[in-house]
């Protein structure tokens, strides 16, 4: 069984329109010179989207979708319960509530997990530029972990810190979210947050951003700030009491955000194990129309030097059993 565990399926009426590039998602510059995208209608016609599922394989796809206000959040958690009622073999979701919005947004997420049967809460790797380590979102892992579903960790679309990676090219579009991405990994790790809730399941869309390439490194200074003559890794007070690594092995990690990506698989699988990775493919903003794109990057992963077991896992595996599904 194939689960996509990365999809963003759109309601009718949002920020669909027409785009004048022919595809699902069109990129364009702004007037300010900023790489932006829009959507088209297609965005929102489950028929097309069902039959891309088919046409490329997936067998379920589990929807996920952005709100920035409370009010955006329930028309999202009603829509998505109710094309998971209408097709429950096709869909699953995550609900949405903005993570800083107090009381309401916190009873809506019960509403939404206890009364329509949603899976777990989608969020930003930042709520108001807030970061996934700050205090100010202990009442919501508190409510998350009571409630014993993941946090399903998206891009923010433009992290506030990396102006140095704008340029008169599209760097900042391709670097920046990423850069965001595995940097809230480490938060999370070294922050305290798996520290101070550790049931939390968090799942760390994109690969983690590319966060393996750097797990050395993180292992070498973690390790110097205990010899002599090094000012340690924390200032005041440690915030972890276990090798980062402890807290890293809790996360899961989906394989969306790179096309098709086989080349950044492996180079996650040198220190993400099977058993944390779970199949994605960011769509519509990956694959457009093309969903032999999205056929050969599963045949891929199935030719790989693993255990059936461990593919299978990857592939849809994980995901069931980490939702119920």
């Amino acid at each position: 069984m194939v689960i996509d565990l990365e999809n963003h399926l759109y309601p009718p009426g949002g920020q669909q329109g027409n785009n004048e590039s022919g595809k699902i998602c069109e990129r364009y510059w702004d007037e300010k010179g900023t790489l932006r995208l829009r959507l088209s209608r297609d965005a929102s016609n489950v028929d097309k989207y069902l039959q891309f599922m088919d046409d490329a394989g997936i067998d379920m796809a589990v929807l996920s979708n952005h709100a920035r206000n409370l009010e955006d959040g329930k028309k999202w958690n009603d829509y998505c319960a109710s094309l998971i009622k209408k097709y429950p073999k096709r869909f699953s979701g995550f609900a949405t509530v903005p993570p800083l919005g107090g009381k309401p947004a916190l009873d809506e997420l019960e509403r939404a997990i206890k009364g329509l049967g949603l899976k777990g809460v989608h969020i930003w790797t930042r709520d108001n530029n807030t970061t996934m380590d700050s205090r100010e979102l202990w009442p919501f892992y508190e409510k998350v972990s009571k409630l014993g579903i993941p946090i399903d960790v998206h891009i923010t679309a433009d992290p506030a810190g990396f102006d140095a990676l704008k340029a008169p090219y599209a760097l900042f579009y391709v670097l920046a979210r990423e850069f965001d991405m595995a940097a809230t990994v480490l938060r999370v790790c070294l922050g305290g947050v798996l520290e101070e809730f550790p049931d939390l399941i968090l799942i760390i869309n994109h690969f983690g951003g590319g966060v393996s390439s750097v797990m050395e490194r993180l292992d070498a200074y973690t390790s110097y700030a205990n010899e002599p003559g090094w000012p340690g890794f924390y200032i005041g007070k440690r915030l972890i009491s276990k090798p980062f690594r402890e807290y890293f092995k809790k996360l899961y990690f989906n394989m969306a955000g790179r096309e098709f990506g086989i080349e950044t698989l492996k180079c996650a699988l040198t220190n993400i194990s099977p058993k944390q990775l779970m199949f994605g493919s960011d769509w519509p903003f990956n694959y457009d129309y093309e969903p032999a794109l999205l056929k050969r990057f599963v045949a891929e992963i199935r030719k790989l030097d693993l255990p059936k077991k461990d593919i299978d896992g990857m592939l849809g595996g994980n995901a069931a059993k980490l939702l119920g599904i």
